[in-house]
Parts: structure tokens; sequence; C-alpha cells
């Protein structure tokens, strides 16, 4: 189920996830609001509250995906997030109603696989005791949130392995898929405008378009960094901790043994003890062979029932004992190179064995070593450190948010500055997304510290407004020529537009594309019959093309399309064949019959939660 859980999770139960692991382990400071008695709830499901700074991460976590847009309804996308986590705690009710269960083992099984808590890809107990400590959180407390993850999990596959498709869907999809129409098309290329535009044009257009010609606002901040590579150069690690850390990592630090093998294999042809002693007996034979001197190469191209190998005289390369039985790496383990085993049983029948090369296995020394050891321990034993000042960084910046000098003087940490940075980029720390998206927030442009902003895994940064420059207008004398040239681009479009319509006009009379073309001094071109994913055509024209609707009664269907560099395409759909479904191969019909079933299945659990939203005991508190 683990594994099941790793490839599908996706939608709701993906945003359940986060919220039950991602966010506890994303920002330290989550901590500090875990007094829920005093906090006024924004809703109420159930008898479970949801309280605004739940809302608050959620909001944060959707403001994430929309990165480069500035056009959004703050208000409205801090509703939907309080909407989404009503949504979700309702869902995880209805899976706790149907007596739906999720055992501790396998919701600690769940938690070994996370990556916060693992140290070179296995479990580490220690980190995870640290990491749930700074949390103020019990292996019980945190167990019990990934299991009310996994019950919702349970509850979600079951609505949506229930979906389905039927036969003629997947023929109707085919069919669309792999649709050729046939167009004949006409390009109106930007005509160039070369007039001189008056004064007042300008200025018009100047004074319209203000928020085009704008210095942009700015900010420079101070902050304190907590870095895990600052804390590793102040431990100090003993001869002894450098011993024992390399008798740990020994394996790290050099190359295994290898051994390259050849065989001989004798297939057991038939069934019963008979056929087992006939293989066996063979083998043997063809065993004193080789020790009588014959040649391995020949005997194994003549004897051997592996094809394959036999045709190289048995070379099966490098042993790779994962892709061997047990019974086979045990005897080419323990040969000497040269050495022939005697027949060795493997589901596949009798082998000898013969071990062509043996490459020792090569492990820097101690002292070759040394340095990288010291850097292992002092990371390792500076990570403890990282997570308590972590915490301590928040606690403070949190309790004194108009100040970062008190945590600066507990944690013997620097307050530092940068440059002045805009929204869309900066240098230095400023460089960091995170950072800016911090930086222009209500929170920190009001005067307070900002949460905690990991930078990786190994730094984090608390930082506040140091100086904010507004957007300001640019003067007109400063952007003339570039209002120059937007107008002139704007006449050019439509003119351009002008043009096209002319064409169209032009065939609606009768006129045939080639004809109206001629008229206005342009060339038709004809595509042949071309497929969605055609790349020979703009891919504009190809999706209004294969949007168009169909030719009626052999009567062409007409179309036209802007690029985005203001030329136009008018087209004309002459014929229209569509794919045949019963040709498809398998490989891509399973894939078009996952993708509708995906949709369906998205369909119906979006249907199936809406349904149990409109039946839940939901009480909003507030509209904030």
């Amino acid at each position: 189920m683990l594994q099941a859980i790793r490839e599908r999770a996706h939608g709701i139960f993906a945003w359940v996830m986060l919220i039950a692991i991602g966010v506890p382990f994303g920002l330290w400071g989550i901590q500090n609001y875990i007094d829920t008695g005093k906090e006024k709830p924004a809703a109420v499901v159930g008898d479970r509250e949801i309280f605004d700074r739940e809302v608050t991460k959620a909001y944060e976590q959707s403001l994430n995906n929309l990165v480069g847009i500035d056009d959004f309804d703050e208000k409205k996308l801090r509703q939907d997030a309080l909407e989404r986590l009503i949504r979700e705690e309702v869902l995880a009710q209805s899976a706790e109603a149907k007596s739906l269960a999720v055992s501790d083992t396998e919701a600690r099984s769940f938690v070994q696989t996370l990556p916060y808590f693992q140290t070179d890809g296995k479990f580490d107990k220690d980190k995870y005791k640290v990491m749930l400590s700074a949390q103020g959180m019990t292996p019980n407390q945190f167990v019990a949130q990934i299991r009310r993850a996994l019950l919702m999990e349970q509850f979600q596959r079951s609505v949506l392995d229930s979906a389905f498709v039927t036969k003629g869907e997947l023929e109707t999809l085919l069919r669309l898929k792999n649709q050729e129409r046939d167009l004949e098309y006409v390009k109106i290329p930007l005509a160039p405008v070369t007039r001189n535009f008056t004064d007042a044009e300008i200025e018009a257009w100047y004074q319209q378009h203000l928020a085009d010609y704008r210095n942009p606002e700015k900010v420079s901040v101070e902050y304190l960094a907590l870095n895990l590579e600052d804390l590793a150069r102040e431990v100090q690690v003993s001869e002894e901790d450098l011993h024992k850390l390399y008798e740990e990592q020994k394996a790290s630090f050099g190359t295994p043994e290898r051994r390259k093998i050849s065989h001989i294999l004798i297939a057991v042809e038939g069934s019963g003890e008979a056929a087992e002693k006939a293989a066996q007996a063979k083998a043997e034979s063809i065993r004193e062979r080789l020790v009588k001197g014959e040649d391995f190469v020949k005997l194994a191209q003549e004897a051997s029932s592996d094809s394959v190998s036999g045709k190289s005289g048995g070379d099966l390369g490098f042993l790779d004992k994962d892709a061997q039985e047990e019974a086979f790496t045990k005897a080419a383990e323990s040969l000497n190179e040269g050495e022939i085993s005697a027949p060795v049983k493997t589901s596949f029948g009798y082998h000898l064995i013969k071990l062509t090369q043996l490459v020792p296995a090569k492990i820097k020394s101690f002292e070759e070593v040394r340095e990288e050891l010291r850097k292992l321990a002092q990371h390792n034993g500076a990570e403890t450190s990282f997570y308590e000042k972590g915490q301590k960084l928040t606690e403070q910046t949190f309790e004194q948010p108009d100040t970062l000098e008190p945590a600066a003087r507990q944690l013997n940490l620097k307050v530092q500055v940068t440059g002045p940075f805009t929204r869309e980029a900066g240098e230095g720390l400023a460089a960091e997304e995170a950072v800016r998206k911090a930086a222009f927030s209500e929170e920190v442009l009001g005067g307070r510290n900002s949460d905690p902003i990991e930078l990786g895994n190994e730094k984090a940064v608390v930082l506040r407004i140091k100086d904010h420059q507004p957007a300001t207008d640019k003067p007109l004398a400063e952007v003339r020529e570039a209002v120059i040239a937007r107008l002139r681009d704007q006449e050019a479009r439509a003119e351009t537009a002008k043009r096209s319509q002319q064409l169209q006009t032009a065939v609606r009379s009768g006129k045939s594309l080639a004809e109206a073309a001629k008229g206005l001094g342009l060339e038709t071109s004809k595509s042949g019959f071309i497929r969605r994913e055609n790349d020979k055509l703009p891919p504009e024209l190809v999706r209004a093309a294969f949007n168009a609707a169909r030719p009626a009664a052999d009567k062409a269907t007409p179309g036209e399309v802007a690029l985005p560099d203001g030329s136009q395409f008018v087209f004309r759909i002459t014929a229209v064949k569509d794919g045949a479904a019963n040709v498809a191969d398998a490989k891509e019909q399973t894939t078009v019959s996952e993708f509708l079933m995906r949709n369906e299945a998205q369909r119906e659990f979006g249907s199936f939660v809406e349904r149990l939203r409109e039946l839940a005991d939901v009480t909003l508190k507030s509209t904030d």
C-alpha cells in the first residue's frame, strides 16, 4: 500500500499529506501557535475547529502556485483555502465514520520512508526524535497524524478506483485524437508602421498606460541567517570519533570486490528424479573434461543450454548478486581466479561456474579520507544544534516581532543587510524567490519579522524591512521611444486585423480563398492532411483548425487566428478524416484509457466530496 501511495498520491490526498507532514517540518515557528485554546476558529466541521493559522498556511501554499501571476483576488484565494480545509476535514470524518482503519505498524512503516527522518537513505531514529522534539510532538502524536492521512487515502481510493471507461468512450477519443484535417490558409503578416505620431497621441497613450512605465517597488531588508555549515565548523571531533565513523562508513570510501564469471548451463530436460540425475551427471561429465584441460569457451559454445551466453563462451560479465539465485552467488563468491565450481543447482538447471577475473576491493585508508571524515562528523554533530537554534530563532523573532537584535544576541548571529531588490529579482540572498516573497508580504511590509524561511535543508533566515521604496512613474521623456514603439505595434496589429476582415468578407461574398487573397496581394497555401501534433505549422493555427467545426455538405469551414507577433491566419477546413480506433496499438490504447480513467475518477471524486460537503455540519465563524 505504501508504494501505491507514493505512486498515486495526488489531488486532495497530496494536499492532506502536505499539511500533515510537510508543514510541521517546513517551518519551526508552527510550534509557537499550538495554543489553540484562546484562538478564534475560522470554521467548525462537526466537532473539529479549523483555526485561522491553518487557513493562512493553506493560503500561502496557494500563493506558491501563483508565482509570476500578479492579478488575483487575495480575499477569494483565502476563502478558497478555507473551503479546501473544510472539505478535507469532511472527508476525514466521513472516512472515520465508515470504520476504515490503518494499523500502527502501517503508519510507522510509512513514517520511516519520509526523507525528513533519513540519513544516507536510511531511517535515522535520532533525527526523528530531535525533529519531533523541536515541534513539541511525541512520536505517538505524529504517527496519529500520519494514520489519519492514510485513512483518508483509503477512502479516496475507494472512490477513485471505482471509475471505469466504456469501449465506446475509448474509441471516440481515439478517433478524435488521431483525426486528420486538410486546410488551405493565408498568412497576413504584420506590416510596419512608419508614420510620425503627434505629441497629443503620445501623451494620451502614456497617461492611459502609466502602470506599464513605472520604476518598480523596491525593498531592502535586514536579516539573521542560521547556517548548518557555520555551526559545523564549530564542532570539535576527536580522533576516536573519526576512527569510529571510518569503520561505519568504510564501504563508501572505495570500490567493492568485483568478480567476472562465465558459466555452462545444463538444463533439466523433462521432469522427475531421472531427469534431474541425468542433467547433474552431464554437468559432472563436462566438469571432468574441463579438469583434464579442455577449453571452457569451446565447451560452453558446444554444450551450454544458455544460448545467449553460450555464443560468447559462457561469459556473464561481472557478478550481479541481485540477478542471480543465492546458490549461484554463493558458489561464485567462493571461487579463486581461474577456478571452476562443482555443478550448482538452481531453478534453471545445473551450472558450472568459472571465475575469469577477480578485481579486489579497494578501500581508501583512514589518512586519505581524514578531512572528509572530519567534515562529515562535524556536519552530523551540528544537526541537533541546528534544529535547536532554529527553534530558538523562531521563538525570539515571534515574541519580539519588531526587532532582530535579541535573537542575534542570544544565538550569536550577525544582523546582515541586503541591497534594494524588486518582487521579481534581486542579488545575493534576494536572489531566492522565497526571500523576495516574504519581503513583500503584508506582514513584513507592516514592520513585523518574517516567519523562518528555509533555503534548502541547511539554511534558514528571518528578515524584517529596512527600507521600502514605493513604485514611481517614469517621466514621459524617459519612455517616449518605448511609447512610440507600442503605438506603432498597436496600429500595425489593427491594420492586420482589418485586412483579415476584408479577406473574410470577400470569401463570404462567394470568392474562393485563393481569389480573395490574390486581390489583397497575398498567397494561399495548403497543408495537406495534418494531425493535432503537427509541428510544421504554427501551433496557434493547428489548434484553431482542430477547434473549428467540421465541414458540412461539402462546404468548407472558415476560421481565423491571430499569432502573438500580430500576424494573422485566415483558413478554411476543406476535409476531415477521423482516426481509426481499431488500428491504434496496444500502448496507445492503454495510455488513452488511463487518461480517460483518471479524468472520470477525478470528476466522480469531486462530485462525491461536493455531496459530503453539502450534508456536513459546517459552521463558518469568520469570513476574513
